[in-house]
């Protein structure tokens, strides 16, 4: 099996050819070069035949086309005999006037004058491979403000926003600079819509792209100082990764999923996601200002840096307090904390599939973004030697909170909100006790989107401070499991896919056995059942089967203190069972208790699960408390079946279950991991990772009841 080296490759599949290659269904055919004979031309108008017929519009980017080849043989397929083939492709295509516009700003008064990487550059860009889903067509576009799932050629996420006119006419700019003009010209093989602009994504590193806002200087110059500008220019992609070979479909052997393909990724990029306080803000709140002369430098650097100290210390003490570079100095922690270790678009921080009262709508594979009627979140590992905890909470539509522009779907940092969270209830937002920092989806007119991450500004200036460690341990964190490992994140796989994995993709699974068999499921993407009837949070789960063994890294608790550590489940009799073992040293981890049995049901004497009577809740609340002293919880109100029955919960089912892993005094400045090993000499028991619970006492054994959202 050849890899493929970040070049496209084409397969046959359904009768057709489509384009398999992408960050989120990363996989490679043995070859790089295509037959001409293995194109199955439709007889009706196609991509490149409507080019053709539009010279007037289109002839600029269709003799491009006609040069620029899928990958970089010489036997390898024009983009134009590619766009002429069966398919599904979404092509944002530029005008000539677009295309002229776009050339001259690189020097050159003709697109012979192209070099072949400018050419490549441009007619990659334009065009996402949609596989086996349909083109997207206006209706289907992230809106208002988001990114699309599929990745155009040059493995680039394309982000999707509305704007208005003076008039009040609504239109789309891709990619933050080009106006869509005309939407929804269909093809055979696809749907074409005209842009103003070439779309061409900049190939800077993150903190290139910050630097270059004209109103983040302050946050770059931080990067700077602290040396985190050079841990943001790490190589996006994994040359490691990238020589090994490997199958590109993996078929398991055993299980439920037995035969059923598993895209292998064939890349491992690295990227980050950056939260930046615009330098008017900390003008604001901190009274930080630039002084510049005529020619626009910046004169009062000493001055700034002097009042960042003073702030940043007050917060995280004076260690190291003259080497920003050390990772213990204040300034150095402040910038950490607004990192990610992950590459996520605006549309991304959290997953909308199944949480109560939300339909996604009849295309599962793209859940619809119009109405969002309950808030989700997600939490988030910052970077650094002392890593945080970041909460990131998309509001619903019906929220009651009365600062808080709800129809807008906004995102805030660190929000806590109170809910309308009693038995008999729907969760519906009240109000914001802590509004939180609210994230913008764009910088104006500054591209936000590099080469290996996405930046956001913020409107207040983001502190990992007391208060913060405070309110985040005085709530229940429920870490859906994607979350947790970055490279799920970067390569666009989260609730994209059905993947599996080699050993050493993911970094915070330190450990894993040659036996072990790691899958990923996403509702999205199932080719059993159409993903109906799953009982997951956000619509996907991991399954380790064989004789697995691994070790995962948990997310850094927020505050010293006793927490409850739970785990999703969802039990029946094809599961698996282990020992799990916990602990902050990764190789002398010690076991919690018994091993998990997740074949066993509910409903027995082990695991008391008794259905709620409809309107009882005291009996309900005393058959939680039964359940709870065998170390078990029902599933949340808040998760429902995967089958658009939007209140159908999955509390009420018997095999969804939360189980107290352990319950111990947690440091917020030590790393802990879970360990879990196979109780079984059988190969086909599939363990069932979905999410975890932090709980802190308050919650758990507080004043009042631990609600069951």
């Amino acid at each position: 099996m050849k890899k493929n080296k970040l070049t496209m490759v084409l397969s046959q599949l359904s009768g057709g050819v489509i384009l398999l290659f992408s960050l989120a269904l990363a996989v490679s055919s043995c070859k790089e070069s295509i037959d001409d004979g293995n194109f199955a031309i439709k007889t009706e108008q196609t991509v490149s035949d409507y080019l053709a017929d539009a010279p007037e519009k289109f002839s600029d980017i269709k003799a491009i086309f006609d040069r620029v080849r899928l990958g970089r043989s010489d036997e390898a397929s024009t983009l134009t005999s590619v766009l002429s083939a069966r398919g599904n492709y979404t092509l944002f295509a530029p005008n000539n006037e677009a295309v002229s516009k776009y050339i001259k700003g690189l020097g050159i008064s003709s697109i012979d004058e192209l070099t072949y990487d400018q050419a490549e550059l441009i007619a990659k860009s334009c065009i996402i491979d949609n596989g086996e889903l349909s083109a997207y067509e206006e209706a289907t576009f992230p809106s208002p403000s988001g990114s699309f799932a599929e990745p155009n050629l040059n493995d680039r996420i394309l982000s999707c926003t509305q704007d208005t006119t003076a008039d009040g006419k609504m239109y789309y700019v891709i990619n933050g600079g080009s106006k869509v003009l005309k939407t929804n010209n269909e093809v055979s093989n696809g749907m074409i819509h005209e842009v103003d602009s070439v779309i061409a994504p900049s190939s800077d590193n993150l903190y290139e792209m910050i630097a270059s806002a004209d109103n983040m200087q302050i946050f770059a110059h931080l990067l700077e100082q602290t040396t985190w500008a050079d841990s943001l220019a790490v190589p996006y992609i994994d040359m490691d990764y990238e020589n090994e070979e490997r199958e590109a479909v993996f078929y398991p052997a055993f299980g439920t999923q037995a035969g059923l393909p598993y895209d292998v990724p064939m890349h491992r990029y690295t990227g980050f996601t950056a939260f930046v306080e615009p330098d008017n803000v900390f003008a604001s709140e901190w009274g930080i200002t630039l002084n510049k002369d005529a020619e626009g430098n910046v004169t009062n650097w000493a001055e700034v840096m002097a009042k960042f100290k003073q702030k940043c210390e007050a917060v995280y003490g004076t260690d190291a307090a003259d080497d920003l570079s050390n990772p213990d100095n204040a300034i150095n922690r402040f910038v950490a904390y607004h990192l990610l270790d992950g590459r996520m678009a605006y549309d991304r921080f959290v997953g909308h599939y199944n949480e109560y009262l939300y339909d996604f709508g009849a295309d599962r594979a793209r859940p619809q973004s119009i109405n969002y009627p309950t808030n989700v979140w997600d939490y988030f590992t910052t970077l650094g030697k002392y890593r945080g905890l970041i909460k990131i909470t998309q509001v619903s539509d019906r929220s009651l909170d009365p600062n808080t522009n709800a129809l807008d779907h906004p995102i805030y940092i660190n929000r806590k909100s109170i809910y309308k969270n009693g038995r008999q209830e729907d969760y519906q937002e009240l109000r914001a006790e802590v509004p939180g920092i609210l994230v913008s989806a764009l910088n104006g007119n500054n591209d936000n989107n590099s080469m290996n991450g996405f930046y956001f500004p913020i409107d207040k200036v983001l502190l990992y401070d007391d208060a913060t460690r405070s309110q985040l341990a005085s709530e229940r964190i429920r870490i859906e499991a994607t979350t947790m490992l970055p490279e799920m994140l970067t390569n666009n796989m989260r609730l994209n896919c059905m993947g599996s994995f080699p050993r050493g993709y993911f970094k915070n699974i330190p450990n894993m056995s040659a036996g072990t068999i790691m899958t990923y499921l996403s509702c999205t993407h199932d080719r059993l059942s159409g993903g109906n009837g799953w009982r997951d949070y956000q619509g996907d789960e991991f399954l380790f089967l064989g004789l697995f063994d691994f070790t995962l890294r948990l997310p850094p608790f927020p505050k010293d203190g006793t927490y409850e550590l739970r785990m999703g489940l969802s039990n029946n009799p094809n599961r698996g069972m282990a020992q799990i073992y916990f602990g902050d040293d990764p190789n002398r981890l010690t076991p919690t208790g018994l091993p998990v049995d997740m074949r066993q049901s509910a409903g027995t004497v082990a695991i008391p699960w008794v259905a709620d009577i409809d309107g009882d809740d005291i009996t309900n609340a005393e058959n939680d408390k039964n359940m709870r002293n065998q170390g078990y919880m029902k599933a949340p109100k808040y998760i429902c079946w995967t089958n658009r029955q939007p209140t159908n919960t999955i509390r009420t089912s018997p095999g969804a279950i939360r189980m107290i892993v352990t319950t111990a005094d947690m440091k917020a400045n030590k790393t802990y991991y879970l360990r879990f090993k196979s109780a079984l000499k059988k190969m086909n028991g599939e363990f069932f990772i979905d999410y975890f619970e932090y709980v802190p006492t308050s919650v758990y054994n507080g004043t009042t009841a631990e609600d069951i959202w």
